[in-house]
């Protein structure tokens, strides 16, 4: 390997760490364990926004982990605990909140820009063919101007 290789996977390595479950505690059965990876992966940081639980450092995604395990340990059911959540941090504590009407600006607002680009497009394009000027055809007297003029 040369220097800048080597130089390369050092600066690189430090920005792939994952967030650190600081209390590990293990679960009674393997569906327990499912059910705590899937959940901490469907819900998203109200901190970070674009991070999932079980991948952001902050400390309320350590909380919500541990509040997540704890429930799981008390028996409650994945409804149970998304419910939970949503109640107290609202809809967008999920990636795929449900459709309906305080979530519509979330399901139809990327919706919304792709349309309204799309017709600007449109109204531009059209716009510029109406303002450019197309070339006359060319006459015969001039074509044979042409040709006297590039020899041929």
């Amino acid at each position: 390997m040369n220097k800048r290789t080597l130089l390369f996977i050092l600066l690189t390595l430090p920005f792939s760490l994952y967030a650190v479950d600081k209390n590990p505690i293990g679960f009674d059965t393997p569906e327990q364990e499912q059910q705590y990876a899937d959940l901490i992966e469907e819900l998203r940081c109200v901190v970070c926004q674009n991070q999932s639980v079980g991948d952001s450092n902050a400390e309320l995604a350590q909380d919500v982990r541990d509040l997540v395990r704890t429930k799981i340990s008390n028996g409650e059911s994945t409804e149970q605990i998304t419910d939970f959540m949503v109640e107290r941090y609202g809809d967008f504590v999920l990636y795929n909140p449900p459709l309906k009407a305080k979530t519509y600006v979330l399901w139809l607002g990327p919706l919304v820009l792709v349309l309204i680009a799309f017709l600007m497009l449109v109204y531009f394009i059209r716009r510029h063919a109406q303002t450019t000027v197309t070339p006359q055809k060319l006459s015969e007297e001039e074509r044979q101007q042409l040709k006297q003029v590039l020899g041929k």
